[in-house]
């Protein structure tokens, strides 16, 4: 009973770590980023549309090494919770420590990034939204995580 519980709960944690991790890179791959009159910017890696308004054809490169870290973070700990769970079916294991770790380092990176692309552009397209919604989500998840691995692996 134990080890069932435990599977399934860590089969959950994958399961929706993957779902944070895919719409992380839908949401940072579409276009609905910023609609705005003055510069005219679509998305978060696009140039802009119009020459004649934009000083600026690209984001700074502190927002794409910031993206490109959070979503590296998000691989992390999707493949560890899913190596984590195939390995320790009936053990217990402290480098579940891991998992929460890489999801609260990931949200820190996520949130840094959103606030640096809010100070650049303003932000009200739909994938922000949805940027925004996952970074809460994997504070959220982190959270879980711990109580998870408090009760299963420590």
């Amino acid at each position: 009973m134990y080890s069932n519980q435990k599977l399934a709960i860590d089969l959950l944690i994958s399961i929706f770590i993957t779902f944070i991790l895919t719409t992380t890179i839908l949401s940072m791959s579409t276009t609905h980023w910023h609609i705005n009159t003055n510069y005219n910017r679509t998305g978060l890696f696009q140039q802009c549309l119009s020459t004649c308004c934009c000083q600026a054809k690209e984001l700074n490169r502190t927002v794409t090494m910031l993206v490109l870290f959070s979503t590296i973070l998000l691989l992390i700990s999707t493949f560890s919770s899913f190596l984590l769970m195939i390995i320790t079916i009936d053990s217990k294991n402290r480098y579940y420590t891991f998992v929460p770790l890489t999801l609260f380092s990931a949200g820190i990176s996520m949130t840094l990034t959103f606030i640096r692309i809010y100070e650049l552009i303003h932000v009200n397209g739909y994938s922000a939204f949805i940027f925004l919604i996952d970074t809460v989500l994997s504070y959220v998840l982190g959270g879980i995580t711990i109580l998870h691995g408090s009760l299963f692996y420590y």
